[in-house]
């Protein structure tokens, strides 16, 4: 009974591991690979092995690039957990014949391109937009509201949002069982509340984080040349300048620099957990 309950679970997977390794573990193979091949302008690469690509990588300018992604990828998390923890909280205490209409107004910007809601975004926060035209029309100067830092959080928190859910499966009698033991709402929040949400808030988070750090397109339109990030320079070097060496220790770099933040970030909220009473 063991082996064919084995088996099952073995055809049952296959479909599944047999995709995530040919379009996953392949692919960062081939990259991890060719981060280590020398840059030949007319064959775009050649078998000798060098360091030189992640030499490169350690000039200042790239490590600037990188402190700037992993600034904007760790702000954008924050953001997103500051608006989305209240939001989620209101849906999951929301009588279910609003949550239906709730839900979908909350779902319904993900069925627009990314692409057109950022162009949103520049036809409000623009030299000429709807701010800077409100601002004008009140006595205001006008101000540079795009193509820093700050316009990417903006369009980076506008997309991903929708992805932060944290308190969903919290039952309501729990939260009623604390206030009729005395709890205020600080006590609730913190006592309650925060444990109990902490695992969807750390996934929410994490997939945030992962998603904002790789963006491309909305950098790329809202930051402008002064604000770069590891995509927009793999992008660069991958379709303009041809070095698909370096492309591809940046792309190796981005994901150690992911993996090492997500394990550090992991550690702080188990001890965060285990200091609300987690256990």
């Amino acid at each position: 009974m063991t082996a064919a309950r084995g088996w099952v679970a073995f055809v049952l997977l296959a479909p599944g591991l047999t995709m995530l390794t040919l379009f996953l573990l392949v692919p960062l193979g081939l990259i991890v690979v060719i981060s280590v091949f020398t840059y030949s302008p007319t064959q775009i690469w050649l078998p000798p092995v060098t360091t030189a690509n992640y030499v490169k990588f350690f000039d200042p300018y790239y490590l600037g690039v990188t402190w700037t992604t992993v600034r904007i990828g760790l702000v954008t998390t924050l953001v997103c957990a500051l608006l989305g923890y209240p939001l989620a909280y209101f849906l999951a205490r929301l009588r279910s014949r609003w949550l239906g209409l709730c839900l979908f107004l909350l779902i319904t910007p993900l069925m627009v391109s990314s692409v057109i809601r950022i162009f949103g975004w520049l036809v409000i926060l623009g030299r000429q937009g709807l701010v800077n035209t409100a601002l004008g029309a009140v006595g205001f100067a006008r101000v540079d509201l795009l193509y820093n830092e700050p316009a990417v959080v903006v369009g980076l928190t506008e997309l991903l949002l929708p992805l932060m859910t944290a308190i969903e499966t919290i039952p309501r009698s729990v939260e009623e069982a604390a206030r009729n033991l005395g709890a205020g709402s600080f006590a609730l929040f913190q006592r309650v509340l925060l444990p109990l949400s902490l695992p969807g808030l750390v996934s929410g988070a994490l997939l945030v984080y992962s998603v904002s750090i790789s963006a491309l397109v909305t950098p790329a339109l809202m930051g402008g040349r002064k604000t770069r990030m590891l995509g927009n320079l793999v992008y660069d070097e991958v379709l303009t300048s041809m070095n698909w060496p370096f492309a591809s220790a940046i792309a190796v770099v981005l994901l150690i620099v992911t993996g090492a933040v997500m394990a550090t970030y992991l550690r702080t909220m188990r001890i965060l957990a285990r200091r609300v009473g987690r256990p």
